[in-house]
């Protein structure tokens, strides 16, 4: 079974081929926010290191957000129209999920971090069994970080943080939690199609249209049309 992958809710995005729990071949999209001239040109690169044509894949797997809304839209279109041309189911993967995933088994809570507006990150909480499953533990979450800050004060003592997201907060949550928290390293901050490619046979394989964003908060142009029909 062979699974394309598409990862463009960051600044960088990435695409991959996974088959039989590996990844077969991975590559960014060179630079940064510019998926809609870079996405399909570096699939078929992609494509291309395999020897593979898209009548070879098997399934479609795309990060979902939450993330950039532009990179969203792009990734979940490319992934659809694929999907719906060659008859393929598509696998949606929340991008917190990928980011915790990528953290190395260790004990305490995850907290996968992702920047929002006006000092907001969406995050959830997380942990791993010994054999390294992955379990969520609340909802997906967008709120200012000190509220953050305050709701894992109450958790048991080690919290490890990564994501994005720490590239603007880290020192305030070093700050109210000192040695509680801990912090991955900065190559495991962005969520990889590598990753998103793996964690797809945890999910329900889906027909194309039902493939969607996962925003938790309106998009601003969403939140504008609502201010001018008084909502």
């Amino acid at each position: 079974m062979k699974v394309l992958a598409i990862e463009t809710t960051t600044r960088v995005g990435s695409v991959a081929i996974c088959a039989a729990g590996r990844i077969l071949s991975e590559m960014e999209l060179a630079g940064e926010m510019n998926h809609s001239e870079k996405l399909l040109p570096g699939l078929e690169k992609l494509l291309g290191r395999e020897n593979l044509t898209y009548r070879d894949l098997d399934s479609v797997a795309a990060s979902i957000g939450p993330g950039s809304f532009t990179g969203l839209r792009i990734g979940l279109t490319v992934a659809r129209i694929i999907a719906q041309n060659l008859g393929l189911k598509v696998v949606g993967v929340p991008t917190l999920d990928c980011l915790a995933a990528q953290v190395p088994a260790a004990t305490g809570l995850i907290c996968p971090l992702i920047a929002g507006v006006q000092k907001q990150v969406y995050y959830a909480l997380y942990d791993k069994s010994p054999k390294g499953k992955l379990r969520k533990l609340t909802e997906y979450n967008l709120e200012p970080v000190a509220e953050l800050i305050k709701s894992v004060k109450k958790r048991r003592p080690t919290i490890i943080f990564t994501g994005e997201g720490l590239s603007l907060h880290k020192q305030e949550i070093v700050s109210a939690l000192g040695e509680k928290a801990l912090f991955t390293a900065p190559g495991v901050w962005r969520p990889q199609a590598g990753s998103i490619g793996l964690l797809s046979g945890c999910y329900r394989p889906q027909k194309w249209p039902r493939l969607l964003p996962l925003y938790i908060r309106p998009s601003e142009a969403e939140l504008n049309w609502g201010r001018r029909r008084g909502h």
